[in-house]
């Protein structure tokens, strides 16, 4: 049992939940309930997800980028272009469709996370800024939090 303001309440913590149980009690009826209480409203503003995709001639995906937008931020969550096609630009012609995407919505800023053997140098090239590291990681791999103004 755990004490909980000067009551016993039984609590068990298990792993035993479905995916959409999890997802409206905790994420939507939990967490989202009080993120937009508390930010009356505007953590939901814009409300809006991006995909966009590169192909080739053939008309197969080699890349794209996706992000979703909430207080008037982009969140860019997938950026990602094969190997063949890199060094085309192709991941900066996707990044700068999302982010004037944002832009037309109403954001302000992006931002995104990257590890240090991802991509943290091409989101510099792009204007980005680093505003946060988590180290820690095995083989000195760092965990990087980027931002840009839009």
């Amino acid at each position: 049992m755990k004490e909980y303001g000067g009551s016993n309440i039984p609590i068990i913590i298990c792993n035993e939940c479905d995916e959409q149980e999890f997802r409206n009690s905790v994420r939507i009826n939990g967490l989202l309930e009080h993120n937009m209480k508390v930010t009356n409203g505007k953590l939901k503003v814009p409300d809006v997800e991006f995909t966009n995709i590169a192909r080739n001639e053939e008309g197969v995906i080699v890349g794209g980028v996706s992000g979703s937008t909430y207080l008037s931020s982009l969140e860019i969550e997938v950026l990602w272009v094969q190997e063949a096609y890199r060094g085309q630009k192709i991941a900066s012609r996707l990044l700068e469709v999302i982010e004037n995407q944002a832009k037309d919505a109403g954001c302000k800023i992006a931002h995104l996370t990257t590890y240090s053997f991802q991509a943290p140098h091409f989101y510099q090239k792009q204007g980005y800024v680093i505003c946060g590291e988590i180290n820690g990681f095995p083989d000195d791999i760092i965990l990087y939090t980027l931002m840009k103004q839009l």
